[in-house]
């Protein structure tokens, strides 16, 4: 579990890895994490894809996003993928 930031009621919003794998595309390979993004009230399931640099990230809808920007959490999942923090 990795502890991203705080919400707006000042509960921790952290993202659990749930897997990964890696998939050929062509000559190039797709890194894909799925994972949960959560409060520990609301979660939602987040799906991130990295291939050659570039970062991916996908969720759904959740009340999560009333209590913390989603673009914010989206910065910080991609920047966490970049910087190679997720085993």
């Amino acid at each position: 579990m990795i502890y991203l930031t705080n919400d707006a009621l000042d509960q921790a919003v952290y993202f659990e890895m749930r897997g990964k794998e890696a998939l050929r595309t062509g000559k190039s390979f797709l890194q894909v994490y799925h994972g949960l993004l959560g409060n520990g009230v609301h979660e939602v399931e987040v799906t991130l894809k990295k291939k050659r640099g570039a970062v991916e990230v996908a969720f759904g809808d959740s009340a999560l996003f009333c209590f913390v920007e989603e673009d914010a959490l989206r910065r910080m999942l991609e920047g966490m993928i970049k910087e190679k923090t997720v085993h």
